[in-house]
């Protein structure tokens, strides 16, 4: 059995060790502090050998006090405290110290003779400090287990409402990011499904090939997208076949240039993550009337994956790509999923639009500290039709 199921168990037969143990010590400290008043304190008395009448006098004083302890840690605190109802609080406070008074002065002027006199012990004939004896081992030493037990309940709850929240945060997590893959599906299928019936509708070579990348590409979306993960390079090969279909799509008005360098295997990445990037890369690219381009530079660096996307763009139109739905859903991923361990930053100037995106696929702590700039080195270089 671990510490945290000893401590947060519900368990009857771990609660009742628990609360054994935790009565236990406090026997302890009370007996010792008990017999050190009555050796040298107000009484001066000189037991002798105490071990059975300090026993049986502590026992007694002990179930005043875990009485009263569970009174107020299971009656007056969930009722009044936690509720802030502090008039009831109050009195029920003052009716518990009543009750300890009482409790104390009855044990010590009617049930400690009968033990003295069961064991043999004369005691001094003064009563002249049994009002404070009473007071001091019972309405003094109850408060402090009391103030106690009370800080290890409610630091007990303040723990499990910050485990219920990290909880709820978390389905709402999982729910955001499907929602947000959601979203992404349909507008890549129906946009994909449309150039496919364009081509076919004019009976062009290329559809054919297109239905066959599109049949590839929705297998990876049914039967693989719904994992938390997948590898990076199947995610990378998915965003050249949807490239590449748009190629043919924009036929020769498009120029584009892949560049990559690193190992990609044994990485992992959650699905659809870069193809909103492209996506809107190519919205941009469709909006310019001149030629149109786009260059994409990915490097992985031990875990450091790195995407800088280039396109040219019409000026009068800049602001649409950048502020579109799927963009800021995307951003909202990386919010959620790689918080302090991704960096994006996404700019335009003299028409060429730019994304820069750079994941530690790590997952370490933090990242800010070793983002650096990058100087792309070609490894791989596919331009114009051959994208392979």
């Amino acid at each position: 059995m671990s510490w945290h199921d000893f401590i947060f168990s519900d368990k009857p037969g771990i609660r009742i060790r628990r609360h054994a143990i935790f009565w236990i010590l406090w026997w302890i400290y009370f007996a010792a502090t008990y017999y050190y008043y009555v050796q040298v304190g107000l009484q001066k008395i000189d037991f002798g050998n105490l071990s059975g009448i300090l026993f049986l006098k502590t026992f007694l004083l002990i179930l005043v006090h875990v009485l009263s302890c569970y009174v107020f840690i299971y009656f007056l605190l969930p009722r009044y405290l936690v509720k802030e109802k502090y008039l009831s609080l109050a009195a029920g406070t003052v009716l518990l110290i009543i009750f300890l008074l009482a409790a104390g002065y009855f044990i010590h002027s009617q049930l400690f003779p009968y033990i003295d006199l069961v064991f043999h012990y004369n005691p001094p004939a003064t009563n002249s400090t049994l009002w404070w004896t009473s007071i001091n081992s019972v309405l003094l030493a109850a408060p402090k287990i009391i103030a106690a037990a009370t800080a290890i309940k409610l630091v007990k709850r303040w723990y499990l409402k910050q485990k219920e929240k990290e909880r709820v945060e978390k389905e709402k997590l999982i729910t955001d990011l499907q929602l947000m893959k959601a979203q992404i599906r349909p507008d890549f299928l129906f946009s994909s499904l449309d150039h496919i019936y364009t081509y076919a509708k004019s009976k062009s070579p290329n559809a054919q090939e297109l239905l066959l990348k599109f049949s590839d590409l929705l297998s990876y979306l049914l039967y693989e997208c719904d994992d938390a993960k997948v590898p990076l390079e199947k995610e990378l090969r998915m965003m050249k076949e949807y490239m590449f279909m748009e190629r043919i799509r924009f036929g020769e008005n498009m120029e584009m240039e892949i560049d990559m360098k690193g190992n990609f295997a044994n990485k992992t990445i959650p699905p659809l993550l870069l193809l909103p990037f492209i996506e809107n890369s190519f919205s941009q690219c469709e909006s310019n009337a001149e030629q149109s381009w786009m260059n994409l530079e990915l490097r992985i660096e031990d875990h450091l994956f790195t995407m800088k996307l280039m396109n040219g763009f019409d000026m009068d139109k800049s602001e649409q790509g950048i502020s579109s739905v799927e963009i800021i859903n995307v951003q909202k991923r990386l919010e959620l999923l790689y918080p302090g361990n991704h960096e994006i930053k996404m700019y335009t100037e003299q028409e060429i639009s730019m994304t820069l995106l750079k994941i530690n696929l790590g997952e370490k702590p933090d990242m800010r500290s070793t983002i650096s700039s990058i100087n792309f080195n070609n490894h791989e270089s596919i331009s114009g039709y051959a994208i392979n």
